[in-house]
């Protein structure tokens, strides 16, 4: 199974979903797994505490800043909330949150940037063994932010409140059969491991049981140290090791912190990001997240196989993680269609002497004399022209045809009508396909 990565662009993207009408509407509304917040004050980072444990108590969450409210519109993280989102000491806060709740909630931060501004995003991953418990008060004056000694918050739609007795039953029961479950794994790797091999680490203590040379962690344990790349490995002086981001800076009470060392930001992708990228050659550095990218849009006719190779992933591999994300567009199942085999077929040019057959083959001269004039041209003709070239043709004609479908898109897709518009996502996919399907298909035999 693939595990997606909640603060990839895809993710993030997808839950900056903005109105067609509007493009700084965002639909999405508050819910059981986000939260939004006009602005960030690290001072006040207390406020924040509550919404945090309900998502952890609950399936995990978002917590998002630069979002106002009524109407919900695009703000963005004013230079001072955005300079402090930035520099927030991850172990700084951890602490803070530790102070206030046990056990320890998992969470992790990134600035987003989406149509040119930035907004700051904690998400706030799920706990396995539940509840998290409020262990001191935080008295406020707007008492939905305070904080009560002994409380279990959830979250229930887009409310952070105190837990009601079904939901803390469902906790209590999940988290028995949760211990009885890592008590069967823990047996099962000691028995394949030897009794007289196997030694205990003591999270709390520091202590190591017994005479054997391997040390068994708890999973939990391990998860609260950060890998570079989750489940990857990183060969030093030919050593597989996994390397850490930061520094474990203490250990106290079975706790280990972890300060960063770099700030993460990442950027939305959006259809035309899709398409430039393609057209100016851009090695981009995730190409993964631009195909996953177009299962949450309506059209899957953009560039494909360009970012196949550049991930250099086998194509099952591909197909696994998009089938794995969850999406009710029709770009989904149209984007699984080209992966597995779907071709855009080029038009054919009438034999028969008409004055549009006429105006197609002298068009199409132009595209093989690399002299189209896009000033004069008829955009219509000029688009539906290239859909007529040969394979050997495109490919003859690579770089050419790349810079003037580029202009013809920069210059004319956004004011296209749907008809021509859709055309010229089809010349720039034909394009896609022959100059890197092919390539694809061969490194791969």
């Amino acid at each position: 199974m693939v595990k997606n990565n909640p603060l990839s662009a895809d993710v993030l993207t997808s839950i900056f979903r903005t109105s067609p009408k509007d493009e700084h509407r965002i639909i999405n509304r508050e819910s059981v797994t986000i939260e939004f917040k006009e602005s960030y004050c690290h001072s006040s980072m207390a406020q924040y505490f509550k919404a945090i444990a309900s998502f952890a108590n609950n399936i995990g969450g978002y917590l998002i800043f630069g979002v106002a409210d009524k109407p919900r519109r695009l703000k963005g993280l004013s230079e001072k909330s955005l300079e402090q989102f930035e520099n927030l000491k991850v172990e700084e806060f951890t602490k803070a949150l530790m102070d206030y709740f046990s056990p320890s909630i998992q969470w992790e931060h990134c600035t987003f940037e989406f149509k040119g501004l930035s907004f700051g995003v904690i998400y706030v991953q799920q706990l396995k063994k539940k509840p998290c418990i409020c262990k001191k008060t935080y008295d406020n004056p707007d008492t939905k932010y305070s904080l009560k000694e002994g409380d279990i918050y959830f979250r229930y739609g887009g409310r952070s409140e105190k837990i009601k007795y079904e939901e803390l039953m469902e906790i209590i029961d999940s988290t028995r059969k949760y211990e009885q479950q890592q008590w069967m794994l823990l047996l099962q790797k000691i028995a394949q491991i030897g009794v007289d091999n196997a030694m205990v680490f003591n999270a709390e203590t520091g202590d190591l049981s017994g005479n054997g040379s391997s040390i068994i962690f708890d999973e939990a344990l391990l998860e609260q140290i950060k890998f570079i790349k989750e489940g990857e490995f990183v060969e030093i002086k030919g050593q597989p090791t996994l390397r850490l981001i930061g520094d474990i800076t203490s250990i106290s009470s079975g706790q280990i912190v972890i300060k960063e060392t770099e700030k993460k930001v990442v950027k939305a992708i959006e259809p035309h990001d899709i398409t430039r990228a393609f057209l100016s050659d851009e090695d981009v550095s995730d190409p993964i997240e631009y195909i996953k990218r177009i299962c949450s849009l309506p059209t899957a006719n953009l560039p494909l196989y360009y970012y196949v190779n550049l991930s250099k992933l086998p194509m099952t591999t591909i197909l696994e993680i998009i089938r794995e994300i969850p999406s009710r567009s029709a770009g989904k199942d149209k984007l699984i269609q080209r992966l597995e085999g779907k071709r855009i077929q080029p038009s054919i040019i009438a034999k028969v002497t008409t004055v549009a057959s006429n105006e197609k083959r002298k068009c199409k001269e132009k595209w093989l004399e690399e002299t189209i004039d896009l000033d004069t041209a008829d955009l219509n003709r000029c688009v539906q022209s290239f859909l007529c070239l040969t394979v050997d043709e495109i490919q003859e004609h690579e770089k050419y045809f790349k810079q003037t479908l580029k202009k013809i898109y920069e210059k004319y897709f956004e004011s296209a009508t749907p008809t021509i518009a859709s055309l010229i996502r089809m010349a720039i996919c034909r394009l896609d396909e022959v100059l890197y399907l092919e390539i694809y298909a061969f490194a791969r035999r």
